[in-house]
């Protein structure tokens, strides 16, 4: 029976590649997936990798802090990252406190979206950013908002919407608003404007009351002008 025999050396190489595989395969898994599933900040994906193993749809947590929410649609494509611990006490997909208890290889992952080439161009230094349905920006509160769509932008303040460019400024309050500026100024109530505006509008007013041709009542026209024009004077205050 001494054909039968195996070597000890090579047995033992044998017994501890296979205890050294075992424990790799129980370490958290890196793959490249797709998102099959949103529901908020949390994402259900597929894995985009060709195995032996049959591998499930898991639904992990979205990459990213609370206050820049990613506008993650289905299809889009990534890989999720493996962590030491269990995660569902920071991401709500559970409970309770980690420990160092080891996890199933599929358990503790997380979605992070990967740059791809065909992604629409942009300046690259610019922060760029942009969603399908636009961009929302606002406090957290809901106080102050500011909405781009497709379509329209839309401004929404508790207390004061202002604008300016060089030395005009536009403000807009709950009580009113106001365009000020070196030329002038229009306000909501005051009704003030440019006095070098409202003379200019005033002169064309008189030019044309001067020389304005009347009809005499027959079909014809008084060729003629005011017998005594209207000087107008001037509306500066």
């Amino acid at each position: 029976m001494d054909h039968l025999r195996t070597p000890l050396a090579p047995a033992l190489t044998q017994f501890a590649e296979k205890i050294i595989n075992d424990a790799f395969q129980l370490t958290g898994k890196g793959l490249p997936c797709s998102v099959a599933a949103v529901s908020g900040s949390i994402v259900t994906v597929k894995f985009e990798v060709n195995s032996q193993f049959t591998l499930p749809e898991v639904t992990v947590p979205l990459f990213g802090p609370e206050y820049i929410r990613y506008p993650i649609q289905v299809g889009d494509k990534g890989a999720v990252i493996p962590f030491d611990a269990y995660l569902g006490g920071v991401s709500g997909l559970g409970g309770g406190v980690a420990d160092l208890t080891q996890r199933a290889n599929l358990s503790t992952l997380v979605f992070l979206p990967v740059g791809n080439k065909i992604w629409t161009s942009v300046d690259p230094n610019a922060v760029t950013i942009y969603g399908p349905n636009g961009v929302v920006l606002r406090d957290t509160s809901s106080n102050s908002i500011v909405t781009l769509t497709p379509t329209s932008i839309t401004v929404v303040a508790l207390n004061q919407i202002q604008m300016k460019t060089g030395s005009t400024t536009l403000t807009i309050t709950p009580t009113g608003w106001s365009i000020a500026g070196t030329n002038g100024s229009l306000s909501d109530g005051a009704h003030t404007t440019s006095v070098t505006l409202m003379n200019q509008v005033w002169a064309a007013l008189i030019a044309f009351l001067n020389g304005h041709i009347h009809s005499n009542g027959n079909g014809g026209a008084n060729t003629g002008v005011a017998v005594t024009p209207y000087s107008g004077g001037s509306i500066a205050p």
